[in-house]
């Protein structure tokens, strides 16, 4: 499973979308290894090839 991601920043959880483009799944997932785990499962399950894509962090409205 390809993941797109940005360098890390110091004590932040990355979330990531799985997503395919052989069917409509989209899940979300919090930190790289969960990402790759629901990707895993998902191409285990059907042969499909998903993708990892980084999430921007939240921001904070004042």
């Amino acid at each position: 499973m390809a993941t797109k991601e940005t360098a890390p920043v110091r004590g932040e959880t990355k979330r990531f979308l799985v997503e395919c483009d052989g069917c409509s799944y989209e899940r979300s997932a919090e930190g790289r290894d969960e990402a790759m785990r629901i990707g895993t499962d998902h191409r285990l399950e059907t042969g499909h090839e998903p993708v990892a894509v980084e999430l921007p962090p939240p921001t904070e409205n004042a």
